[in-house]
């Protein structure tokens, strides 16, 4: 099981080349929090501090404060909104602007020294913040020239009219939306598209693991999701790992509700399709995965 704690200096260090890094992408409200305390019960380190629970999250987000800090500084500098929220033609433009950052000796030393403060014994790590999704880019180019050479990412989504219900109730989504858009219930689709969309080309030019939050909800295929996700990492597991991983996603106990209609609102024929694309290349992975390991 993975553990948070700071490296001891000297013991038993892991060359950057070796090392796995686990960035896990998907939209805000996508099950990226409940996915990323399974990994981490499973053997990916997440760091130190940790962002901690919120009424909105009790379980925890499992966020790296330092990956969320940079974030934000990335999405300010940008003239973008802190938070990731945004139209989807803002939101389209950020992974361009990202690779247009200027990753400075100085930047890429705050990140160095952060990640080795808290990784180098780490043989796999990783963060998850939704912003990184926008930010891929920046991120992928930086630990790249830092050495690290076994970048695997991971994507969960999740079926948009649930995301939508999840996340138009937030006060500060609907602030913004009654500048932007007026409902917030539009925004949040326009959000969702925008993000899936960046994913969905992020999965065709790396074949990254994807994966959908509804399959965690069963406890068979959460399983069968979890140990898809070691063996594309890479990462061996103790069978006890892997069942306070699932103790923690309690699968079965929610009761999985049928998404409600997204009628009447602008995009929606084209966010399903977008969904629809992305569970058919989970499922086509998952079809190639199950073949491999029967054989």
């Amino acid at each position: 099981m993975a553990t948070n704690s700071a490296p001891t200096a000297g013991a038993g260090v892991i060359p950057q080349g070796e090392a796995t890094v686990v960035p896990i992408l998907g939209m805000h409200r996508s099950g990226t929090s409940m996915f990323t305390r399974a990994l981490n019960l499973l053997g990916v380190t997440l760091g130190e501090p940790l962002m901690k629970p919120q009424e909105d999250n009790p379980k925890g987000f499992w966020e790296n404060e330092f990956f969320y800090g940079m974030n934000l500084r990335l999405l300010d500098a940008m003239g973008r909104h802190v938070s990731g929220y945004g139209t989807a033609g803002q939101l389209l433009e950020v992974p361009a602007l990202s690779y247009q950052v200027e990753r400075s000796a100085e930047i890429l030393a705050v990140i160095e020294n952060y990640v080795t403060g808290q990784f180098s014994n780490s043989r796999f790590w990783g963060w998850k913040d939704p912003r990184s999704v926008l930010l891929f880019p920046f991120w992928l180019s930086s630990l790249v020239e830092l050495g690290f050479c076994r970048i695997r990412p991971t994507v969960i989504t999740r079926h948009p009219s649930s995301v939508v219900s999840s996340l138009a109730g937030r006060g500060d989504l609907m602030a913004m939306a009654s500048c932007l858009t007026g409902s917030a219930e539009e925004l949040s689709l326009q959000m969702w598209t925008a993000y899936s969309h960046i994913l969905l080309d992020l999965v065709d030019e790396t074949d990254c693991f994807v994966s959908v939050h509804e399959w965690y909800l069963d406890p068979g295929s959460a399983r069968a999701e979890l140990e898809r996700c070691c063996d594309y990492l890479g990462m061996a597991t103790a069978e006890g790992d892997m069942e306070a991983a699932l103790q923690w996603l309690d699968p079965g106990a929610v009761h999985h509700r049928d998404p409600t209609p997204l009628d009447g609102l602008a995009g929606a024929d084209e966010a399903l399709l977008l969904h629809e694309d992305l569970v058919a290349r989970a499922l086509a992975q998952r079809a190639r995965w199950r073949l491999r390991t029967a054989a």
